[in-house]
């Protein structure tokens, strides 16, 4: 995805500092809460966290701020874990999923380093069940739109309209959320957020924009910009996107 670069941390780790696309904007976000920015070591194949990461670990914050202690949350398509990390400094009881060992071991090696406590579980997002209905389901999954033929990137593509994951956690959300329980989504506009506000709705689920940031195409989205654009995914000669965290609660409960 970005460029990055890496230095040990204060804790002896190697952390990444460039994070992928919009390191300065991730930065920007991570300051405002209420906690240092945690380690994150790096791990090849798994995706590193960028804006979105950032974008929805402030939701995520924000969400169990002066909520009950020991909330549970679960993190779906895990990937480093920051997430989680966030959700257990705030006193959540929290596993990650991930259907990929790296993952699992990147999200384990990043907990222990931030000194919290998150499962970390190998597990595929369509059929994996929590032992008991969770108080915060989360997650920010692959949603680049990619062509049939893409040979690489289970990290970030999402099939030929970038919803072949969101729609799995949507159609599924209902079945692992507790009755009040709440689901963080975070995704690019390119996967189409009417689209997936809508799937909601019919799964029972009532969702909205919550938090929202522009940014410029990293280097997988400029590449397929050709693409995008004549599939009518994006305007002819766009750049930027708009990547979009999405809090949604049961229709019956707003």
């Amino acid at each position: 995805m970005g460029g990055r670069t890496i230095v040990t941390s204060p804790r002896g780790h190697e952390m990444i500092v460039d994070w992928a696309v919009g390191e300065e904007m991730t930065s920007r976000i991570l300051a405002e809460l209420p906690y240092s920015r945690p380690d994150v070591i790096d791990r090849p194949g798994v995706y590193p966290p960028s804006v979105d990461s950032a974008l929805l670990s402030r939701a995520v914050v924000g969400e169990l701020k002066g909520a009950p202690p020991n909330q549970s949350v679960v993190e779906l398509c895990a990937g480093s874990g920051i997430a989680s990390i966030y959700a257990a400094l705030t006193g959540a009881v929290v596993c990650a999923v991930d259907d990929r060992a790296e993952a699992v071991r990147a999200v384990a090696a990043n907990a222990a380093a931030n000194g919290v406590d998150v499962v970390a579980v190998q597990a595929d997002v369509r059929v994996w069940m929590p032992v008991q209905p969770v108080d915060l389901l989360v997650a920010n999954p692959p949603y680049v739109p990619a062509p049939h033929d893409t040979l690489d990137g289970h990290a970030w593509d999402a099939g030929p309209d970038g919803r072949a994951v969101l729609n799995v956690i949507v159609d599924r959300a209902p079945e692992i959320l507790s009755a009040e329980g709440v689901l963080l989504l975070v995704f690019s506009d390119i996967a189409g957020v009417a689209e997936v506000v809508d799937r909601l709705a019919t799964n029972g689920l009532a969702g909205s924009v919550v938090d929202e940031a522009r940014l410029q195409f990293g280097p997988v989205t400029s590449e397929r910009a050709g693409w995008l654009a004549e599939r009518g995914l994006i305007e002819p000669g766009q750049t930027e996107e708009r990547v979009v965290v999405v809090r949604a609660v049961r229709a019956a409960a707003v």
